[in-house]
């Protein structure tokens, strides 16, 4: 009967606890002007450098795609093309320094 007891608080516990892991920090959104000459993997490299939250460099890309695919890339192709003159908005986490 004890162990079952014990076995439903901790059971509880961790249920309660899901799901509460605080991040540290901001999210920071810039708007990056595409200058001739620049790929979206390089300009996904410069804003990676600037996170805290270390990524895949083709998630971060995609994440960019996504965020101005209405305005930028809906109508383009191929997938991801940019021109220069573009206006992308990039959004990355920054942590709070203590």
């Amino acid at each position: 009967m004890f162990k079952q007891l014990v076995l439903a608080g901790l059971l509880a516990m961790a249920v309660a606890s899901c799901g509460n892991a605080e991040l540290k920090g901001h999210l920071v959104s810039e708007t990056y002007i595409v200058k001739s000459g620049d790929t979206l993997t390089d300009i996904s490299y410069q804003f990676m450098k600037k996170s805290s939250v270390k990524r895949d460099i083709r998630e971060f890309r995609e994440g960019i795609i996504e965020l101005n695919y209405d305005r930028v890339f809906k109508d383009r192709y191929p997938h991801g093309l940019i021109i220069a003159g573009d206006r992308l908005q990039i959004n990355y986490w920054q942590e709070d320094l203590q």
